[in-house]
């Protein structure tokens, strides 16, 4: 997995999306991340978003934690698109593993959107992905 700072544009998914993508929680041993408590309704609704979600590529493989001391205690291949304000967050299936273990608290705005997040799959979700810059990750999965 590649690390970026939160909110920084994110090119995981091919130079052509960083524009319209903003990371959160691509956390890796050794970079800065902010650590604080959250809500626990974030918590619980990142936990229910990555059930099932909704992702335009499907990745190869698995990443283990680098922040466990010895042995990574979770693994993940899933990512979570959250539509923000004009963009969309994106945060690797761990992001749960990097706030219940390791005291990760993700940025303000992006907690917020998630709280506000449409269930994955349903029609909403998919306007709120295509209203957010979302057009051309949907068209590619569709295509």
């Amino acid at each position: 997995m590649s690390w970026y700072a939160d909110l920084a544009p994110c090119d995981y998914f091919g130079h052509e999306h960083a524009g319209r993508l903003r990371a959160v929680g691509w956390l890796e041993r050794g970079q800065p991340f902010r650590q604080d408590t959250i809500a626990s309704e974030v918590f619980r609704r990142l936990q229910e978003l990555l059930k099932d979600p909704w992702s335009q590529i499907v990745m190869r493989g698995m990443h283990a934690c680098d922040l466990c001391c010895f042995v990574p205690e979770a693994h993940g291949c899933s990512n979570l698109f959250v539509p923000g304000n004009g963009f969309l967050y994106v945060c690797p299936e761990l992001i749960c593993h990097y706030i219940n273990a390791h005291g990760y608290a993700p940025p303000a705005e992006f907690c917020q959107c998630v709280l506000t997040c449409p269930e994955m799959r349903t029609m909403e979700y998919r306007r709120a992905i295509l209203a957010n810059g979302g057009h051309d990750l949907i068209t590619s999965v569709d295509s």
